[in-house]
C-alpha cells in the first residue's frame, strides 16, 4: 500500500483491473486517497476519497436495488430489502473490492498504511464506493452501472437464490407483537471505534426491564 501519491504506472494498473480507462484520471487519484494521507499531508491541500464514497454509496444502493427488483418480481419490499442488504454490507463490498486489488493502490497517511489500513474491510468498502463515484462523475451512470454489476453481479445472484433471514431486530419485534406486547426499546449505552466503523453498545428494554 502505498505512502504517496499514485505514479502513472500505478494508474495504469488500476484501470486495467477495473476495465475502465479514466478521461479524468485525477478522479481516480482522489478515489484512491484516503482521509490519513490528506490528515498528514495538510500543507498541500490533497482531497481525500470521502465525497466520492458519499457519492457511490448512492449509485452503488441504486444499481443493486435495480437489479434485485427486476431479478425478484414475486418478492414483497420487505424481501427485496433483505436481499439488497446482504449485498451493500460492509464485507460484500470489500470483498469486491478486494477481487480488483484496491487494497495493493489505496493510499494511506502511515500509521494507517503501517497498521493494516489497506486491509480493513471498511477501508476497502469505502474505497470500492470512491471509485464507482468516480467513474460516475467520469463516465456517466452507464458506465459506472457496467462496474458495479460487474463485480457485485455474483453476491446479487447469491442473494436472489437464498432465504430471507430476518434481522434480530425484526425477528425480536415480530415475537412481542404476536405475544400482545410492546415493540422494544433501544438504549445506547457506549460508543467506540473510528467514525467510519463504529462500534455500538446497545441495551434492550422490554416491558420497563433491561434485558441486555
Amino acid at each position: 500500500m502505498p505512502i504517496n501519491p499514485l505514479e502513472t504506472n500505478d494508474l495504469d494498473d488500476v484501470e486495467t483491473a477495473l476495465g475502465y480507462e479514466f478521461k479524468d484520471r485525477s478522479l481516480l487519484v482522489i478515489a484512491l486517497t484516503h482521509q490519513s494521507y490528506v490528515n498528514e499531508h495538510k500543507d498541500g491541500l490533497p482531497l481525500s476519497n470521502e465525497r466520492l464514497e458519499f457519492l457511490g454509496d448512492s449509485i452503488v444502493g441504486m444499481v443493486v436495488a435495480e437489479k434485485i427488483f427486476n431479478g425478484a418480481p414475486e418478492l414483497p419490499e420487505g424481501d427485496l430489502t433483505v436481499r439488497r442488504s446482504q449485498v451493500i454490507r460492509k464485507e460484500t463490498l470489500a470483498a469486491a473490492a478486494r477481487s480488483i486489488g484496491l487494497g495493493d493502490w489505496l493510499v494511506m497517511g502511515t500509521g494507517e498504511a503501517t497498521s493494516g489500513g489497506n486491509l480493513r474491510d471498511s477501508n476497502l468498502a469505502d474505497t470500492f464506493e470512491a471509485v464507482t463515484g468516480a467513474v460516475y462523475i467520469d463516465g456517466g451512470f452507464s458506465r459506472a452501472s457496467l462496474l458495479v454489476n460487474k463485480w457485485l453481479g455474483d453476491y446479487v445472484n447469491d442473494a436472489l437464490r437464498s432465504e430471507t433471514k430476518k434481522d434480530p431486530k425484526s425477528l425480536l419485534q415480530e415475537y412481542l407483537q404476536s405475544n400482545g406486547k410492546e415493540p422494544p426499546k433501544y438504549e445506547l449505552l457506549s460508543q467506540t471505534g473510528t467514525p467510519h466503523d463504529p462500534v455500538f453498545k446497545i441495551n434492550v428494554v422490554i416491558d420497563n426491564s433491561a434485558i441486555g
